[in-house]
């Protein structure tokens, strides 16, 4: 008992995992390499003239995202450093990235044509970030 205590402080312990599911998140820059996990969190936004609408998404490091984002009606290129890879927006309709959060607590930029237009926020289980 007092091992099994000791593996829960430091943080050791892996979560559950129903047997009949496979989980294996996509790798960086890779989006749809693998199946996401089982937990999916997901947000949409829609381009405008400023940017993205809305412009700032967070989530915990090691879970699986979902970002849909709809056209403003011409082909775009979006970024989220060191998450996701230049992928192209569909001018119309919604473009849907799927990528699995992993690194160290932080904001990162999301770059549309090479422009920042919002952030996301990288956090730590607990919910807290280095910054």
């Amino acid at each position: 008992m007092l091992i099994a205590l000791g593996l829960v402080a430091c943080g050791e312990t892996a979560a559950p995992v129903d047997p009949g599911t496979q989980i294996t998140p996509p790798v960086p820059f890779s989006p749809t390499a693998g199946e996401i996990p089982e937990e999916t969190f997901q947000a949409t936004a829609t381009i405008t003239d400023q940017g993205l609408d809305p412009n700032q998404f967070a989530a915990v490091s090691g879970t699986a995202f979902r970002l849909v984002i709809t056209g403003d009606g011409a082909e775009h290129k979006l970024v989220i450093e060191e998450l996701v890879a230049e992928t192209p927006i569909a001018p119309e309709g919604e473009t849907t990235i799927d990528f699995t959060v992993v690194g160290d607590p932080g904001t990162l930029d999301i770059l549309l044509d090479g422009e920042s237009v919002g952030t996301f926020e990288r956090q730590a289980a607990s919910g807290a970030t280095d910054s």
